[in-house]
């Protein structure tokens, strides 16, 4: 079984793969601190993990810890993947591919197998990434702007009055207190900026382009916008999935190569192992040949008898004629 993990800018989000697929995801808020604490609390009841493939935009410092982490636990190194200029049919815009946010990249895949045309992939997390590729795989490169909770934030960071009551938890339209206003306020500064892009899009690409929408803030936005937009919440943890199931055919080739290679130094020894036990177990028939040919033939007076060596030869007794039992 393989654990798959996508460190994101404040969540954590991870499921195992197996031979039926894709298992249920889960996730966890990462402390600023680190996340050690979180996956002893989330990972302590798996087992026979084999492997780790993690998309990280967390930093090199979570990087390590996970890896510390795994190392200790299932003795098992993270396979960290980076964005790439060429993969699984999609092929990167970026100068420096690695550059792209390898979120972004495992999207780009996991969408572009979904279907043979245009697609706009819409990640909702604390920033707010838009890519599109072509139908024939190209990136067409993307645009990032602050999400939800990073507009929230900075409101509440930067404006004193601004400030989040404790007790106000939903919130309306047209805002009667502080706490709705910047809900409301930022939802639909969001909602029209995308709702915007998608109409761009399609004029764009004449309407054969096709919508996906993910991320932590995902849900908030979908009752604004149109009704073709649609919600894959584990689309970066597919996109990983590409990555363990490409090195899990290279791992059987290689593996079929060795035992093929093993089978035909086998297949190649036998005939002469064959002919060795043949003349070992076999001594008594080699010494009456010897003596056979050695023996002179009888005479008579009469009629000349045809000795064995006067015979003609037939097919069956030419020497080496028979061929061993493997080339028949």
């Amino acid at each position: 079984m393989k654990l798959l993990v996508d460190i994101g800018n404040s969540r954590v989000k991870w499921a195992t793969l197996d031979k039926s697929g894709l298992n249920d995801s889960h996730s966890f808020q990462r402390a600023k601190t680190g996340i050690k604490a979180s996956l002893n609390k989330a990972w302590k009841n798996l087992s026979d993990i084999e492997a780790v493939y993690v998309a990280n935009v967390g930093g090199d410092k979570l990087a390590q810890q996970l890896t510390e982490w795994t190392q200790k636990t299932w003795q098992i190194t993270p396979n960290f993947i980076i964005s790439e200029k060429k993969r699984f049919g999609v092929t990167n815009a970026y100068d420096e591919p690695e550059k792209l946010g390898i979120d972004r990249w495992l999207s780009l895949i996991a969408a572009r197998q979904h279907a043979r045309q245009a697609q706009c992939v819409i990640d909702c997390g604390t920033a707010m990434t838009i890519d599109i590729v072509s139908k024939t795989g190209q990136h067409q490169g993307g645009m990032i702007l602050p999400g939800l909770s990073l507009m929230r934030s900075s409101l509440a960071a930067n404006t004193d009055a601004l400030t989040e009551a404790p007790g106000e938890k939903e919130f309306n339209t047209l805002a009667t207190n502080t706490f709705s206003a910047i809900q409301a306020g930022t939802l639909y500064s969001v909602s029209a900026t995308l709702e915007r892009i998608i109409n761009d899009l399609k004029q764009t690409f004449n309407n054969q382009v096709r919508f996906s929408i993910t991320g932590g803030d995902a849900e908030q936005l979908l009752p604004l916008l149109p009704d073709d937009i649609n919600h894959y919440p584990d689309i970066v943890l597919k996109g990983l999935a590409f990555y363990v199931r490409q090195d899990d055919k290279k791992k059987s080739r290689v593996k079929k190569s060795e035992v093929s290679t093993e089978s035909t130094i086998t297949d190649d020894d036998k005939p002469e192992e064959k002919s060795a036990q043949t003349a070992e177990n076999h001594p008594q028939a080699d010494s009456k040949n010897e003596t056979a040919t050695n023996k002179k033939p009888r005479r008579s007076r009469g009629k000349k008898v045809q000795t064995q060596a006067d015979k003609p030869a037939s097919g069956k007794d030419k020497p080496g004629s028979a061929l061993p039992e493997e080339a028949i």
